[in-house]
């Protein structure tokens, strides 16, 4: 009995149990206008978690992401990097997912494997299948190499836009898996508000306008725009 007193008493006073409970001292580094940083914005914002913001300006000074002080936080000198403690956390894909496994509610991810997954995908596609081929650094490169940087953008959101609005026909409601929000909101509106940039044709893809339309309704997703950030230009 008191060796598992012991081990009861020991799990709960844990930093791991702690940590599962109550997740302070944050602070992100990110760009106001980086798609990355704006979608772990909208997340801790809908967990209601207090953080504090240092900018890292991808254009001024030649990049501030490439100085060797940053590069120490984030070895890729990309945006965002999470901090809280001695603890520094990279891309925003784990990022979101450490944050979603920390802090329970509002809960984001289905506990069903399945559709889990389907969840993961439609971040995936966002994460892994249109956004690096708009990454600065791609970008930069694509002018470098004489193409014209805009219609290689749209070309790319535009091809995976189309797998999106595809992906969302059979699982929509409001939002993107039934009227509960869900990682792949999270993930959608900061891609699809980015868009505009490149003047991609948005009349193609009703379903994820009326999405972004329910999102926008929220104050999380409000609060994370860019234009309300404090590097805002």
């Amino acid at each position: 009995f008191f060796v598992y007193f012991a081990n009861i008493y020991s799990f709960v006073y844990s930093p791991f149990y702690k940590m599962e409970n109550k997740l302070e001292n944050l602070t992100l580094w990110g760009y106001w206008r980086s798609s990355c940083s704006w979608r772990v914005r909208i997340l801790l914002n809908l967990k209601k978690l207090e953080y504090k913001y240092e900018s890292v300006h991808l254009v001024k000074d030649g990049g501030q992401q490439k100085t060797d002080e940053y590069a120490k936080k984030n070895p890729m000198k990309l945006v965002p990097s999470l901090q809280f403690g001695d603890t520094i956390l990279t891309e925003s894909m784990p990022i979101c997912e450490f944050i979603e496994e920390t802090v329970k509610e509002p809960k984001l991810l289905p506990d069903d494997p399945i559709k889990k997954a389907k969840v993961r995908a439609i971040c995936e596609i966002i994460n892994a299948g249109i956004q690096p081929l708009q990454n600065l650094k791609v970008r930069n490169k694509v002018q470098e190499l004489g193409f014209d940087m805009t219609e290689w953008n749209k070309l790319f959101i535009e091809q995976g836009f189309e797998a999106l609005e595809k992906s969302v026909s059979s699982t929509k409601g409001k939002f993107c898996f039934g009227d509960e929000l869900s990682l792949a909101d999270v993930f959608l509106v900061p891609m699809v508000q980015s868009s505009a940039r490149w003047k991609v044709d948005m009349s193609k893809f009703p379903q994820l306008n009326a999405i972004v339309e329910e999102c926008k309704k929220i104050p999380a997703f409000e609060k994370a725009e860019p234009k309300n950030q404090p590097d805002a230009e």
